[in-house]
C-alpha cells in the first residue's frame, strides 16, 4: 500500500511498500528518494543501456526534472520519494546510493508519520523535509564526503551480510558471527558497517527484524508471537517495544490495517 501526504502544493511525499516493480517515465519535477533497504536490479539514466544496479540500505538519490527514467527490481523495497515542483530545480547533476545521517534522520521520522495514519504537527514535517533537501543539496555542492572507512565495507561483504541475515534472521544471530562471516574483527567490523550504511549492524539487524516482521503481519495468518519467533525477536513483548520505537505503532495496530 502507498502512503502519501502532500505537505504543500510544491511538495508530495510518497511512502512506497517493499514489492517487485519495473518503471519507465521521464521525470516531470525534482525527486529525492530514500532507500531503507537494499534494493537490487538492473536501472538506466538517460538512456537506453540498462546496468545492474544494487544500492546500500539508508541510501539517498536524486533525479533532477526531464531525465528519462528505467528502473526495475524483483523484490524492490521499502522507499520513500519527495516529489517537489519548484520553480528552479536543485540541481541538474543525479546522483544515488549515497548513505547520509541526516537524510537518515529525517527518512525513519517521515515514514513514522505516514505509518501513523494520524494528523501530524506541521512544523515537524517541513523539518524533517528540510534535512531531506539540505542532506541532497551537500551532495550536490560538492560539501559532503564519504567517510573513508565505508571503503573497506564493499558491496561483496554487504551482500554477504544480507545472505546471513536472511538465512539466520530466525535465529539469535549476533554482530560477533557477523564479523567472523567477513573474516573480520568485531570491532573493525561495527566502525566500517557504521559508516557505510550509517547504522550500527545490531540496529540494521533491528530493522530487518522489523521489516521481515511487516510482510507476515501482512500476508501471513501467523499469530504474533509466532511472527516474533520466525524473526528472531527474544519474545513478542520485545517485538511490539521494537515497532514502537522504530514505526510508532504496535504490530497489533499494523495488522488491524
Amino acid at each position: 500500500m502507498i502512503r502519501s501526504l502532500d505537505v504543500s502544493a510544491s511538495v508530495q511525499i510518497l511512502l512506497l511498500p517493499r514489492t517487485r516493480y519495473e518503471a519507465s517515465y521521464v521525470t516531470d519535477c525534482d525527486q529525492v528518494g530514500f532507500a531503507f533497504e537494499t534494493q537490487a536490479g538492473e536501472h538506466a539514466f538517460a538512456s537506453d543501456r540498462r546496468s545492474p544496479f544494487r544500492t546500500h540500505p539508508n541510501s539517498l538519490s536524486y533525479i533532477p526534472p526531464g531525465c528519462d527514467v528505467y528502473s526495475h527490481s524483483p523484490s524492490g523495497g521499502e522507499y520513500l520519494l519527495l516529489r517537489l515542483r519548484g520553480d528552479r530545480p536543485l540541481g541538474m547533476r543525479r546522483f544515488n546510493d549515497l548513505v547520509h545521517t541526516g537524510a537518515s534522520a529525517a527518512s525513519c521520522s517521515l515514514r513514522r508519520i505516514l505509518l501513523s495514519g494520524h494528523p501530524a504537527p506541521e512544523l515537524d514535517v517541513e523539518n524533517c523535509v528540510s534535512m531531506l533537501l539540505g542532506a541532497t543539496s551537500q551532495v550536490l555542492t560538492g560539501d559532503f564526503t564519504i567517510p573513508a572507512a565505508a571503503r573497506w565495507m564493499t558491496r561483496r561483504r554487504l551482500r554477504i551480510v544480507d545472505e546471513l541475515i536472511d538465512a539466520e534472521l530466525h535465529s539469535r544471530l549476533t554482530v560477533a558471527s557477523m564479523a567472523a562471516k567477513l573474516e573480520l574483527s568485531p570491532e573493525f567490523f561495527i566502525r566500517t558497517f557504521k559508516a557505510a550504511v550509517g547504522m550500527t549492524p545490531h540496529a540494521y539487524l533491528m530493522e530487518r527484524r522489523v521489516g521481515r516482521a511487516r510482510a507476515l503481519l501482512q500476508y501471513s495468518l501467523l499469530t504474533l508471537a509466532g511472527i516474533a519467533a520466525e524473526c528472531g525477536f527474544a519474545s513478542q513483548a520485545h517485538m511490539a517495544t521494537t515497532f514502537r520505537n522504530r514505526l510508532g505503532l504496535r504490530p497489533s495496530a499494523l495488522r488491524a490495517r
